[in-house]
């Protein structure tokens, strides 16, 4: 979209270059008056604060809720943004439900969330999470992202802008925990980070409903025998015509 002062720009650009006969050089001003295409120009605005508060903790993992029991827990005043629509994606979305025999639950929150010996429902763990931050008062919200750092006149932190259903909004704040997988918001606020290992590491995934893949990265695959067992407890996965869905285990290097 052309506005109306890049119009008048190029009207009078244009006009001026080829009066005097340079009209290869009057389509060469043009272009470079127009405004990038691939770009989108986004006008200054005010956003509304919605809170202010002294922690902003980044993440709805459990790490992420202990970090903000503690800190709440010693006094401070803690919002927690949440990108997923639930608390606990790192156990629930993983699936990481079982625990080794002989691993010991050392806090409190880890005991709330494998109490006793049976498996935890998703349900649970993210009942608790979530109750645990209600307990303590920490204000969070889900399905939210945050989009940008706020720097004081020092450029010292003083809060976030995060994005979700109600807009723009920003959180002050005198520090921020970024409880996130892979340091977003720390990068916002340019935090250096330390080169990657060279070294090659070996990385499980497990593949339900579709054949076995090859790739060079694949060195192992291991297809599950039906029907499957998990302590010696049958489970049926219904899908295919001879009723189960195959399910494999690859390892990737790299």
């Amino acid at each position: 979209m052309i506005t109306r002062r890049d119009f008048i720009k190029i009207t009078a650009a244009r006009g001026a270059l080829a009066s005097i006969g340079q009209t290869a050089d009057a389509h060469h001003t043009v272009k470079n008056i127009l405004p990038d295409t691939s770009l989108a120009r986004e006008s200054a605005r005010e956003i509304p604060v919605l809170a202010e508060t002294d922690l902003v903790v980044v993440g709805g993992s459990s790490r992420a809720v202990a970090a903000a029991v503690a800190a709440a827990t010693a006094g401070s005043r803690v919002f927690l943004v949440g990108y997923m629509p639930y608390l606990g994606d790192d156990i629930c979305g993983s699936f990481l439900l079982d625990r080794q025999p002989d691993e010991q639950l050392h806090t409190a929150l880890s005991q709330k969330l494998f109490h006793g010996k049976a498996l935890p429902l998703p349900l649970h763990v993210k009942s608790i999470l979530e109750e645990e931050l209600i307990r303590n008062q920490v204000d969070f919200l889900y399905s939210s992202y945050v989009t940008n750092g706020i720097t004081d006149a020092f450029g010292e932190i003083a809060g976030v802008v995060i994005v979700n259903r109600s807009g723009r909004q920003a959180v002050r704040c005198k520090s921020v925990i970024d409880a996130t997988q892979e340091g977003t918001v720390a990068k916002l606020f340019g935090a250096t980070f330390n080169q990657p290992d060279s070294r090659t590491f070996d990385f499980q995934f497990t593949v339900v409903g579709n054949t076995p893949k090859t790739a060079p990265e694949i060195i192992r695959t291991e297809l599950f025998s039906q029907p499957l067992n998990y302590k010696t407890v049958p489970i049926r996965l219904p899908g295919t015509l001879s009723g189960y869905l195959p399910v494999t285990i690859l390892t990737i290097r790299r």
